[in-house]
């Protein structure tokens, strides 16, 4: 009998110029966020699977819409995560509105490899499908994130070369 695999927390998908679509399988439905390019949130993705790779015990990732923007907070120590996902009325990034001013619109837990894994996947797929150059060529101020998404590769396959030994 095979495993199951998890629902995926995060989808994200690069759309057209400067644009992606965000999903978040939030419970009792899933939430959907047009992201612009105004934030290098596939850095944010990126960076945050590499800390939590790496056990961070909090990492973050920003999402810029127009108007707004949401914020996916992870915590923890262990390999159980709390994740939180803040919603802003404008860039609280950017300092225009109080960074404790927000509304959370999704909570919950996942496991620390469920999420590092997920995002890994979400590179992975970006890297295959779009590539650097065309990547750079959409989202014009930023780059894809290619160091953070070979060292997460690395991590993810030495890890699991280490389980398999074990």
């Amino acid at each position: 009998m095979m495993e199951e695999q998890p629902q995926a927390l995060i989808s994200y998908q690069v759309d057209e110029a400067g644009w992606a679509d965000l999903r978040v399988s939030a419970q009792p439905q899933p939430l959907d966020f047009s992201v612009s390019f105004l934030h290098d949130s596939l850095g944010d993705l990126a960076h945050m699977g590499l800390a939590l790779q790496n056990g961070a015990t909090k990492a973050k990732a920003v999402f810029m819409c127009e108007p707004g923007e949401v914020m996916l907070v992870v915590t923890g120590a262990k390999n159980v995560l709390q994740y939180e996902l803040r919603e802003y009325s404008d860039w609280a990034s950017w300092g225009l509105v109080a960074m404790d001013d927000h509304m959370v619109v999704a909570r919950g837990e996942i496991q620390r490899h469920e999420l590092v894994r997920n995002i890994h996947e979400i590179l992975q797929r970006i890297d295959v499908e779009v590539g650097a150059k065309q990547y750079r060529e959409m989202w014009i101020a930023h780059d894809f994130p290619q160091q953070d998404y070979e060292s997460l590769s690395i991590a993810l396959h030495q890890r699991c070369n280490v389980s398999t030994e074990k």
